[in-house]
Protein backbone atom coordinates (compact mmCIF):
# COMPACT_ATOMS: atom_id res chain seq x y z
CA UNK A 1 0.00 0.00 0.00
CA UNK A 2 1.78 3.40 -0.95
CA UNK A 3 -0.07 6.55 -0.71
CA UNK A 4 1.29 8.61 -3.43
CA UNK A 5 0.72 12.84 -4.00
CA UNK A 6 -2.85 12.79 -1.97
CA UNK A 7 -5.16 10.53 -4.44
CA UNK A 8 -5.06 8.08 -2.31
CA UNK A 9 -3.56 4.65 -2.07
CA UNK A 10 -2.91 1.90 -4.82
CA UNK A 11 -1.85 -1.64 -5.30
CA UNK A 12 0.46 -2.24 -8.14
CA UNK A 13 1.31 -5.78 -8.96
CA UNK A 14 2.92 -7.33 -12.04
CA UNK A 15 4.65 -10.73 -13.31
CA UNK A 16 6.52 -11.34 -16.30
CA UNK A 17 8.16 -13.83 -18.00
CA UNK A 18 11.15 -14.10 -20.33
CA UNK A 19 12.77 -17.38 -21.20
CA UNK A 20 16.68 -17.14 -21.59
CA UNK A 21 18.39 -20.16 -23.75
CA UNK A 22 21.60 -20.79 -22.85
CA UNK A 23 24.18 -22.29 -25.48
CA UNK A 24 27.01 -24.49 -24.71
CA UNK A 25 30.00 -24.93 -27.37
CA UNK A 26 32.59 -27.01 -26.69
CA UNK A 27 36.34 -26.20 -27.82
CA UNK A 28 39.02 -28.67 -28.41
CA UNK A 29 42.51 -27.58 -28.86
CA UNK A 30 45.18 -30.20 -29.27
CA UNK A 31 47.94 -29.84 -27.73
CA UNK A 32 50.12 -29.07 -30.91
CA UNK A 33 47.19 -26.27 -31.85
CA UNK A 34 48.40 -22.80 -30.82
CA UNK A 35 50.89 -22.46 -29.01
CA UNK A 36 52.27 -19.74 -30.36
CA UNK A 37 51.29 -15.95 -29.65
CA UNK A 38 49.31 -13.60 -31.71
CA UNK A 39 50.47 -10.62 -29.94
CA UNK A 40 52.11 -8.31 -32.87
CA UNK A 41 54.86 -6.87 -30.15
CA UNK A 42 56.35 -10.45 -30.79
CA UNK A 43 57.28 -9.97 -34.40
CA UNK A 44 60.93 -8.78 -35.28
CA UNK A 45 60.66 -5.00 -36.59
CA UNK A 46 59.73 -4.56 -39.86
CA UNK A 47 58.60 -8.35 -40.38
CA UNK A 48 54.96 -9.25 -40.83
CA UNK A 49 55.57 -13.22 -39.32
CA UNK A 50 59.34 -13.57 -37.64
CA UNK A 51 59.31 -13.84 -34.37
CA UNK A 52 61.66 -12.96 -31.88
CA UNK A 53 64.16 -15.29 -30.82
CA UNK A 54 62.91 -15.27 -26.46
CA UNK A 55 59.58 -16.13 -28.33
CA UNK A 56 60.19 -19.58 -30.30
CA UNK A 57 62.22 -21.07 -27.24
CA UNK A 58 60.90 -23.86 -25.10
CA UNK A 59 61.16 -21.46 -22.36
CA UNK A 60 57.93 -19.28 -23.93
CA UNK A 61 54.39 -20.46 -22.68
CA UNK A 62 51.92 -18.33 -24.26
CA UNK A 63 48.24 -17.84 -22.23
CA UNK A 64 44.97 -18.36 -23.60
CA UNK A 65 42.67 -14.89 -22.88
CA UNK A 66 40.02 -14.86 -25.51
CA UNK A 67 38.06 -17.25 -28.25
CA UNK A 68 36.66 -15.98 -31.13
CA UNK A 69 33.53 -18.11 -32.34
CA UNK A 70 33.40 -17.98 -36.49
CA UNK A 71 30.41 -18.75 -38.49
CA UNK A 72 30.74 -21.20 -41.61
CA UNK A 73 31.86 -17.85 -43.94
CA UNK A 74 34.37 -16.87 -41.55
CA UNK A 75 32.90 -14.10 -40.18
CA UNK A 76 33.35 -13.35 -36.23
CA UNK A 77 29.93 -13.82 -34.29
CA UNK A 78 31.42 -13.91 -30.95
CA UNK A 79 33.92 -13.85 -28.48
CA UNK A 80 35.12 -14.85 -24.92
CA UNK A 81 36.75 -13.06 -22.93
CA UNK A 82 37.87 -15.27 -19.53
CA UNK A 83 38.23 -13.82 -16.30
CA UNK A 84 42.26 -14.49 -16.04
CA UNK A 85 44.74 -15.97 -18.65
CA UNK A 86 44.86 -19.79 -19.03
CA UNK A 87 47.85 -21.35 -19.86
CA UNK A 88 47.93 -23.37 -22.95
CA UNK A 89 49.05 -27.36 -22.52
CA UNK A 90 52.01 -28.74 -24.88
CA UNK A 91 51.46 -31.89 -23.68
CA UNK A 92 47.98 -32.34 -23.54
CA UNK A 93 44.45 -31.62 -25.40
CA UNK A 94 42.60 -28.81 -23.59
CA UNK A 95 38.42 -28.39 -23.91
CA UNK A 96 36.77 -25.08 -23.00
CA UNK A 97 33.38 -24.82 -22.48
CA UNK A 98 32.07 -21.72 -23.58
CA UNK A 99 28.34 -20.74 -22.59
CA UNK A 100 26.21 -17.85 -23.34
CA UNK A 101 22.33 -16.82 -23.05
CA UNK A 102 20.86 -16.03 -26.30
Amino acid sequence: MSNFAGTGSFNLFFLNEHIVYEKIIKCTVKDYEFNLSYNPSLLISGSSSKIKDFATGSDFHPFVTTIGLYNESNDLVAVAKFGQPIPVSQDTDTTYLLRFDL
